[in-house]
């Protein structure tokens, strides 16, 4: 039997099927490993590894000392973001209403930013009038219908994330901007700067930028001077505005002052690309790349969470859970009822999503697929989230659930 296991209660003889995260985010060759004495286990706790899957048929069987559903230390920290999530728009569109056109503004957005990236490459002016009329698309759509668009800019394939990054950042830092409050020219500025805020990266030679291995020192200094980079491409296209240009230039700063090329700290670093550093990290660590596997959305949280006090700016932390929701849309989680089901998109509630279930786990069997919109229960007997889940652990293709047939 597969089961979920914390890494403190782990013991010798438990045999690992495998780890929540990708496999260059654990010290070890293979994803699954039978644990041999308790120097293995500690080296995963250093690694910040929280739970792993073991198999009781192929090593020891543990009780948990956790009751079913409890959730975890992380999970209990997420409560304290807010219980509200950021509002919606007054004009809200359905998730299906609105996944139609996100998937059209998808298709543009690949072909734009392929475009200007190679353009970028081969030395010719960035179009930013193109990358103008993009942001404008993405941002009519995040205003109807943010989780539509975000759920959809995750579709893509290993071996183009340089170029959906790119996208998936501007689509991001739009939402983040309008969920604060920033009005609509705020918010494209900054988006703006989210989809150029990697030009720098077409001087990397591909070798490096795709490298599955460790990067040596040498070829570390070369990625990091893609910040630069940026800063000498964007000062040569007529029109950007200096929000956008700062986002590029100052991305990989960090709020305690570990971060690149300047080493900036607090509010040295602009308050866009403060938004732009979270955004950068959480979109990058949950991509599945050509040489590892991409975190799930809830990990990527708990991870940016975790952060909060050193590499970001708290309060902005705060804020970008409340924006993409605890639990974001396409995440697979289980209710205190039994039932398994996808999240299709968020609510006014920080915890309390709609959730399209589709399984009975107290029962092991598929039921018929319905939407339960988690905040209009009434909370003395209605349902909740317990935890989030494995889609693989379920056999379930989340993207099939939620109707969605984009093609990476």
């Amino acid at each position: 039997m597969i089961k979920k296991m914390p890494v403190r209660q782990l013991r010798p003889g438990v045999f690992i099927d495998h780890f929540e995260s990708g496999w260059l985010n654990h010290p070890f060759l293979f994803n699954h490993k039978r644990i041999k004495d308790q120097q293995t286990i500690d080296k995963m706790i250093e690694w910040g590894i929280e739970e792993v899957y073991i198999d009781t048929d192929r090593g020891l069987d543990i009780e948990t000392d956790e009751k079913p559903g409890q959730p975890t230390e992380t999970e209990i920290d997420f409560t304290k973001v807010e219980e509200k999530a950021a509002p919606r728009p007054e004009v809200h569109a359905s998730f299906e209403e609105e996944v139609r056109r996100a998937a059209q503004v998808r298709g543009q957005a690949r072909r734009v930013i392929h475009r200007l990236l190679d353009d970028v490459r081969n030395g010719t002016a960035i179009d930013i009038n193109e990358a103008h009329e993009l942001i404008s698309e993405m941002d009519s759509t995040v205003a109807r219908n943010k989780d539509a668009l975000l759920l959809l800019m995750r579709i893509r394939t290993r071996d183009e994330y340089t170029f959906m990054h790119s996208v998936s950042v501007g689509a991001l830092l739009i939402a983040f901007c309008r969920s604060l409050g920033l009005d609509g020219e705020a918010a494209r500025i900054i988006g703006l700067g989210g989809l150029l805020h990697d030009v720098g990266k077409m001087a990397v030679p591909l070798a490096i930028l795709n490298k599955p291995a460790s990067l040596t020192d040498q070829e570390f200094a070369i990625i990091k001077r893609h910040a630069l980079d940026c800063k000498e491409i964007l000062a040569k296209t007529p029109h950007i505005p200096p929000t956008a240009a700062l986002i590029a230039r100052q991305h990989h700063e960090r709020y305690d002052g570990t971060g690149y090329p300047f080493n900036l700290k607090g509010d040295q670093i602009s308050p866009a690309a403060q938004m732009a550093a979270i955004v950068d990290v959480f979109d990058a660590i949950t991509a599945d790349r050509c040489y590892h596997e991409g975190m799930d959305q809830v990990a990527a949280l708990r991870k940016i969470y975790g952060w909060r006090k050193d590499h970001f700016n708290e309060t902005l932390v705060h804020h970008f859970i409340r924006c993409v929701g605890v639990y974001p849309p396409g995440t697979v989680v289980r209710l205190a009822s039994g039932r398994i089901g996808v999240v299709t998109e968020s609510t006014d509630e920080l915890l309390k999503p709609v959730v399209r279930v589709v399984y009975d786990a107290s029962q092991d069997w598929a039921i018929t697929p319905k939407d339960v919109d988690l905040s209009r229960q009434d909370p003395s007997f209605g349902d909740r989230i317990i935890s989030h889940e494995s889609a693989q652990r379920w056999r379930i293709e989340p993207l099939k659930i939620l109707g969605v047939t984009v093609k990476p």
